[in-house]
């Protein structure tokens, strides 16, 4: 049997604040779909985070739906897990119309079971086509479905017979980039075995990385973590990201079942092409420095392109404020340059310290880095460092439950304050 699918993750339509770059976030799923569409293949799988929140706005809804309708007409499913952006503990998401629609199979379904030790069951969903069977594992905010990976029937699913899928929207501490070190993450022991592909999600960076360059093939006795991929992020969703990756995509996958190898091919999605600019600030003043941004935008070429610089350094006379960045923004977009993006958070002025957050981070690496630089400085009742900083994870997931529809506030605080009580071991009156 051949099987032929698509691997996609991290979409985060409508992450931006700018709409110029949604536009370019949307021109990629629709891209996306255009060649998944043209090889026809068997189905769609989304590793979490196809959009950036649970309620996002009307227009990125419309998108979305529009477009997975195409892959319905074309009669080419799609199964799917929520991630820790679109997942809502409310059961808010947005993500439900499209699987009321039937435009989306969300394959994390739980059946819970009998099993004192291990009372989590997921069910298996066989797709129609191939006999491929799908199921995985919602990401959570603050990487709490750690907690439920430790109540999952992991032999329940190994006993399944046939062919089997797993998607995940969780950090695997051995494929665990260092830039993401911060970030927690689950040892591969936490996944069930003997599944033919584990489809990652919530790493924005393509894993294994040689995926980007050549085809990777996962063979048959392959071990488990060689058998996970992470395509990355669908488009680039910050600053940073821009800089240093450019462009995004997701990954096929094909080969012949039930002895064949699996071949994964990573498939570029470049809308725009991205122009950085590196101005080192160092011992200059401000008007040496703004002269120079005035020659590279004088000699440089920007026409329908997304430009992003960098300006860094300690400034030898001046502040920072005043190089203005709408400025700068004025004379690319003059050149008709699509969007440009400035960041200033590594220069400084001479009489100013450094702060330590860096606006170049996201809001989730600003939060893991905070809450463990923290953490290595307290001692709380000898609760052990990892302990607590899960403790705090707990307490802002519990903050940021939606009140449901038809629920009291009295209940709805009640719960709140229950639920504190039970992380911080406090016995409630």
């Amino acid at each position: 049997m051949k099987i032929k699918f698509a691997h996609v993750s991290d979409c985060h339509l409508g992450g931006w604040r700018k709409d110029s770059l949604n536009k370019v976030g949307c021109l990629a799923f629709s891209q996306m779909l255009d060649k998944i569409i043209e090889e026809m293949l068997d189905f769609v799988i989304i590793s979490g985070d196809l959009y950036d929140v649970s309620n996002p706005k009307v227009e990125i809804v419309d998108f979305a739906t529009k477009q997975l309708k195409r892959l319905h007409d074309n009669d080419i499913p799609v199964y799917g897990i929520m991630g820790s952006h679109d997942f809502s503990p409310s059961g808010k998401s947005m993500v439900r119309p499209l699987i009321s629609a039937g435009f989306y199979k969300n394959v994390s379904q739980p059946i819970w079971g009998k099993n004192i030790e291990f009372p989590l069951r997921l069910q298996l969903f066989e797709d129609e086509k191939t006999k491929v069977k799908l199921t995985g594992m919602r990401g959570r905010k603050k990487a709490l479905e750690l907690d439920d990976y430790k109540k999952l029937d992991t032999a329940f699913l190994e006993e399944e017979s046939g062919e089997k899928i797993f998607l995940l929207h969780t950090m695997l501490s051995e494929l665990k980039p260092v830039e993401y070190q911060n970030m927690e993450s689950g040892p591969k022991s936490i996944l069930p075995r003997n599944f033919i592909y584990y489809a990652g999600g919530h790493i924005h960076k393509t894993i294994p990385q040689s995926l980007k360059k050549k085809l990777y093939v996962i063979k048959k006795d392959f071990t488990l973590d060689k058998k996970v991929v992470y395509p990355g992020c669908l488009s680039p969703t910050n600053f940073l990201e821009l800089e240093k990756q450019q462009y995004g995509g997701f990954c096929i996958v094909s080969g012949e079942l039930p002895d064949g190898d699996l071949e994964v091919r990573y498939i570029k999605l470049r809308i725009k092409e991205i122009v950085r600019l590196y101005i080192d600030a160092n011992n200059k003043s401000t008007t040496e420095v703004k002269d120079i941004i005035d020659q590279e935008i004088l000699r440089g070429s920007f026409e329908d392109k997304i430009v992003v610089i960098r300006i860094e350094g300690s400034l030898s006379l001046g502040k920072s404020f005043e190089i203005q960045a709408n400025d700068i923004i004025q004379k690319l977009k003059q050149k008709g340059a699509h969007e440009v993006l400035i960041n200033k958070s590594k220069l400084i002025s001479e009489i100013y310290e450094k702060i330590s957050i860096d606006p170049e981070e996201t809001n989730e690496l600003i939060e893991a880095r905070l809450i463990h630089e923290h953490v290595q400085h307290f001692d709380i009742l000898n609760v052990p460092k990892d302990s607590l900083k899960q403790k705090i994870n707990q307490l802002l997931s519990i903050l940021s439950r939606e009140i449901k529809d038809g629920e009291k506030v009295k209940d709805y605080d009640q719960e709140i304050l229950e639920g504190f009580y039970k992380i911080l071991n406090i016995e409630g009156e």
